[in-house]
């Protein structure tokens, strides 16, 4: 992703992983894939497999009466022709057992726990609020919870709880013929044994258990003895409700023997299995006391049927104590990773608000400058406007009459607000009007600035501009000064 970012500019990483998803993780084919051109759809494929189930769904299938169950899709590969261009929306796959059978649900990471269950309700007949749908590898998750929240990768594995519902009448774990034995009995884990190991090995470190799985045989002399003495007693009981997952499995018919022999090499190696192959009928049942480990789940014990109930709480209690100092190096680990990681994304915090702050920062600038803008033009349209209406009063005005003129002319003395003075002449029949307007012609319009008289003390722009300035009494001469208007 790292490379992706570099090479394309995509920072949201959920969105990276996508495209490397869609390409097969071709890197150099999701670079083109992002500057391309022409349009097209890439092929998703569904990758690993387990003891049961397909590769696509939503579909589901029995498995009884069957080792090897089969499976069909109900989603068609769509054969690509052209790179992709447009970012498809991210599909998730989810395989999902209850009991023997298996659902393959397809969605889009913008769905809910909630779709995935209203799928499996339909596919199962199992209403969606008897359900517990479990599996989920990080948080807390409810029906609520949009799947690209929980960043998950493409191909998941579930398993769905109904501990409200009864079990069926039969079963091939032999997990019913388990509950015949009293009242007082383990809690067997109802679901596959990769559901199981979801359970016990792939929650928080705090929430890990061991696995006990519990080997039945019909046809051992030491099965009743076993069962209704070992496996029913309270304290056994209540140490494997406390710090274990315990899941079953009837070894009884030949069919069952080897579908567990194969799921034992699987997970646990060929050793282990051969183990299991060469236990006679009569050493049955076995207890099988597993831990999971970061890359493998380890066999810590395999504990024969000839047992008593003390001997057997102390093999327990030993599996648990080396679980528990294993337990306890992983909680340091993953508090420690927490830390690392609510760090970084306290430090990716703090970031998002410094560029919050820059970017409301550089617009409230860029507001700022706008309006600064803004104002300075209508400043200058003010100023254009007035240097109009100025040189149009000034190109208005009559000729200053010559001083040897024949007929009466006004002298006018005019003292700006700064203290400066111009004179001019007027004729004495013309109005005061001609006045006004050449002192605005100077910069001085009157509906800004009063004209003030001397003697006496009057202001001049209250008078009628239509008189002519001899009967306002401005002739032959007189001082005026102008002052702003408040």
């Amino acid at each position: 992703t790292i490379l992706m970012d570099a090479c394309t500019g995509i920072e949201n990483i959920d969105e990276a992983i996508t495209l490397l998803e869609q390409n097969n993780w071709d890197l150099v084919a999701a670079i083109n894939g992002v500057i391309p051109q022409e349009n097209g759809i890439l092929q998703s494929e569904y990758g690993g497999e387990t003891l049961q189930g397909p590769a696509y769904g939503p579909t589901s299938h029995s498995a009884a009466g069957s080792s090897t169950p089969s499976s069909s899709s109900a989603f068609r590969h769509v054969v690509p022709s052209r790179q992709i261009v447009e970012r498809q929306p991210r599909m998730l796959d989810f395989r999902v057992e209850y009991r023997d059978r298996n659902v393959d649900v397809v969605l889009e990471d913008s769905s809910t726990v909630g779709d995935i269950k209203r799928i499996l309700e339909n596919e199962l007949q199992i209403p969606a609020s008897k359900m517990l749908l479990k599996g989920w590898k990080t948080g807390d998750v409810d029906d609520s919870t949009v799947l690209k929240t929980l960043h998950l990768p493409k191909n998941n594995s579930l398993y769905v709880l109904t501990p409200d519902l009864p079990l069926p009448s039969s079963s091939h774990s032999g997990v019913a013929t388990v509950f015949l034995y009293g009242d007082c009995h383990p809690v067997y884990f109802i679901g596959s044994l990769e559901a199981a190991f979801q359970e016990a090995f792939y929650g928080k470190a705090r929430d890990r258990k061991l696995l006990a799985i519990y080997l039945h045989h019909d046809e051992s002399v030491l099965t009743n003895v076993f069962c209704s003495q070992m496996l029913c007693a309270e304290s056994i009981v209540s140490y494997l409700s406390q710090n274990f997952i315990t899941w079953a499995w009837d070894m009884t018919k030949e069919a069952n023997r080897a579908r567990f022999l194969t799921m034992c090499t699987r997970h646990f190696g060929s050793v282990v299995a051969q183990t299991i192959r060469t236990q006679k009928t009569d050493q049955f049942p076995l207890f099988l006391i597993i831990m999971g480990k970061r890359s493998s789940n380890e066999v810590l014990n395999v504990i024969q049927g000839n047992t008593t109930v003390d001997e057997l709480m102390m093999r327990l209690m030993a599996a648990m104590e080396i679980f528990s100092a294993q337990q306890q190096e992983d909680i340091k680990d993953e508090d420690e990773r927490e830390a690392r990681e609510n760090v970084k994304r306290e430090q990716d915090e703090a970031y998002r608000i410094s560029l919050e702050a820059d970017r409301a920062k550089r617009e409230a600038q860029e507001r700022e400058m706008a309006e600064q803008f803004r104002l300075e033009q209508i400043r200058k349209e003010q100023e254009e406007e007035r240097e109009a209406i100025r040189l149009s009063l000034e190109q208005s005005l009559p000729p200053e009459p010559k001083e040897e003129s024949t007929e009466s002319v006004s002298k006018l003395r005019i003292r700006t607000p700064s203290g400066e003075f111009f004179e001019r002449r007027f004729l004495a029949s013309s109005k005061l009007q001609v006045v006004f307007d050449f002192v605005a012609s100077k910069g001085y319009p009157w509906e800004e600035y009063k004209l003030l008289g001397t003697f006496p003390r009057r202001d001049v722009t209250q008078l009628d501009p239509n008189k002519s300035l001899l009967e306002v009494k401005l002739y032959p001469q007189e001082t005026l000064f102008l002052e702003a208007k408040e």
